[in-house]
């Protein structure tokens, strides 16, 4: 036996802050002196009534945490001897003569090793307490009680079955059954079970379809303004990308479009400008299409909650151009990354051909607990609650900037979270947006929207899917003073 416990390293009191489980961050705790500090083996640890008093924790769960890491062979428990640490569980990897492993230098030029150089994520900014930015989580709308039933549901033993074994590259049959009878059913969307394809979100959908058709040779349109990621997608690859020309009801279906042997698109609801593309204009739009051979590939934002939405482009065509992407995670819950690709069976096994490199398909585990969140109708109720909170706060949002900021105009369709408004003169917003940050607003600025060839000064995408109804009034007020002091 060595150290006395009395010799055990310091301890500090856990973090109050911390949302994890105090046991296991009391389990972290302790693992990280073992490594920071090389205990030996054999080394017993203090008693758990020392533990719970330098951890700041109660004796029961410092009991739990010591019981947790016997299971996990981190320590072992002697009868009538105490706790120690077991025979290097732990023990970092050793050189000979007791060297120490190097710390790589950071000098080495890795840029210029690099393929392509990508620009990369803006970081969150801090939550603010006005929160206008579209995508934000908001977790009293997030359905805790049907969706844990569902993850409950998908660990019976039955379940796991199902979803734990190697299937290769195919993915959840019940997902894709129930995305085809639900989802794509109310968006004009039939499909065969074959023709879709679960994916990482809708980002991963706009990747695999771009990596296989935006090639060399090619010409690829996009909407200007538009998805962001759509943009830097198309700019990765060696396709020629081009700005497609826009009106109040979208794209413009003329030469662009047949000048085009692909075009991505956001009809149902354009994003960011909120346009609905109307039934004359997509049917203008397929024709367009079919003339000139172009691949249509129809995203979706924000089209859930659109009252009398119409038939999405694929439900329109009748030639096996069209191409959908949908997610399934933007409404629910960002960090689900779950959507889906509906397309041709010959595209749809070559798009499965190459996710099988990147992965083979999403966690099984969360594919079944979807599916079953579709079975049991969790989906339905929790499109009829979002439908009424966002409608009550869009009411309210519409109300606020009529009476504090009536001579902006803005854009917005009742359903969706979001409103595009263009200001009487042309400020940079991205001066705007910081502004704003000095009322404890958050703004996005719509230069990510534009083509950086075309500029994006004078537009604001304004959203409530993550500000409760009670704090509109007084956010849209603060937003008034920002801009009447830029303006």
């Amino acid at each position: 036996m060595t150290a006395a416990p009395d010799r055990w390293p310091l301890m500090s009191t856990l973090p109050p802050d911390d949302r994890r489980d105090l046991k296991l961050r009391a389990m972290q705790a302790i693992i990280d002196t073992i490594r920071e500090h090389e205990v030996p083996p054999g080394t017993r640890l203090p008693s758990t009534r020392s533990l719970s008093r330098r951890l700041g924790i109660s004796r029961n769960t410092a009991i739990a945490a010591i019981e947790a890491m016997a299971e996990q062979g981190v320590v072992e428990i002697r009868n009538r001897s105490g706790c120690y640490v077991a025979s290097n569980p732990l023990a970092p990897a050793r050189l000979p003569n007791g060297r120490t492993p190097a710390m790589p230098s950071p000098a080495r030029d890795w840029l210029r090793r690099f393929s392509v150089v990508l620009p990369e994520a803006s970081p969150r900014p801090p939550t603010a307490e006005f929160d206008f930015t579209y995508g934000q989580f908001d977790p009293t709308l997030f359905p805790t009680n049907p969706w844990r039933a569902c993850e409950r549901r998908a660990l019976a033993v039955t379940e796991i079955e199902a979803w734990a074994r190697d299937t290769g590259d195919a993915d959840d049959p019940m997902l894709v059954d129930y995305l085809i009878s639900t989802v794509l059913a109310r968006q004009g969307i039939r499909a065969r079970p074959e023709e879709v394809i679960v994916t990482l979100g809708g980002q991963q959908g706009r990747f695999l379809v771009a990596q296989l058709l935006a090639g060399q040779g090619t010409t690829t349109g996009f909407e200007n303004p538009g998805m962001l990621e759509t943009r830097q997608v198309l700019e990765l690859m060696p396709t020629r990308a081009l700005s497609l020309p826009m009106d109040d009801d979208g794209v413009i279906a003329g030469p662009e479009v047949e000048a085009c042997d692909t075009i991505f698109l956001t009809p149902g609801h354009q994003c960011p400008t909120t346009a609905v593309m109307p039934l004359d204009r997509r049917e203008a739009l397929l024709d367009c299409a079919t003339r000139a051979d172009t691949i249509v590939v129809e995203d979706t934002f924000e089209v859930e909650l659109l009252p009398d939405p119409l038939p999405a482009l694929h439900g329109l065509d009748r030639t096996g151009r069209v191409i959908h992407i949908g997610s399934m995670s933007k409404l629910i819950a960002p960090g689900l990354r779950m959507g889906y690709v509906v397309a041709p069976a010959e595209v749809t096994r070559q798009l499965r051909a190459l996710r099988r490199l990147m992965h083979r398909h999403p966690p099984g585990n969360n594919q079944r607990a979807l599916a079953l969140f579709l079975a049991h109708g969790h989906y339905g109720a929790f499109l009829r609650r979002a439908y009424r909170v966002l409608g009550e706060r869009n009411d309210r949002m519409c109300a606020a900037l009529a009476r504090h900021l009536p001579e902006m105009q803005v854009r917005h369709r009742r359903g969706a979270s979001t409103f595009w408004m263009t200001l009487p003169s042309p400020v940079p917003d991205q001066a705007l947006a910081a502004r704003a940050a000095s009322e404890n607003l958050s703004v996005r600025p719509s230069v990510h929207f534009f083509d950086a060839q075309k500029g994006g000064i004078g537009h604001l995408q304004l959203s409530v899917s993550n500000l409760p109804a009670e704090r509109i009034e007084e956010g849209v007020k603060r937003l008034s003073r920002v801009l009447r002091g830029v303006l």
